[in-house]
């Protein structure tokens, strides 16, 4: 925001340079008075939720395994698991 006075009667004008930052109350507002923005902000907030317990449910799996096979195993074997789980994952189970 750029302040300055115009010199015709000395009128104070605020100038914009087109950088404009996120505002989270007007943000917050518009999602108030805005029933589309608001289901708009809903859905995509949905989807995030679905696609966190998403990938939370395919890598439980490796998850799981590598804390069962961390003590016997050892490391090395935990990373063998880890790139055969990724290559099932990858190609499909057959």
């Amino acid at each position: 925001m750029h302040n300055y006075y115009q010199n015709d009667g000395y009128r104070y004008k605020t100038y914009s340079s087109g950088h404009v930052s996120f505002n989270a109350i007007e943000f917050i507002n518009s999602l108030r008075n805005n029933k589309k923005l608001k289901i708009v902000f809903l859905g995509v907030l949905i989807l995030a939720i679905v696609l966190v317990i998403g990938i939370i449910a395919i890598l439980f799996s490796l998850i799981s395994s590598m804390t069962d096979n961390i003590a016997p195993n050892g490391l090395p074997r935990v990373f063998d698991e880890a790139i055969d789980f990724l290559n099932r994952l990858w190609n499909g189970t057959e």
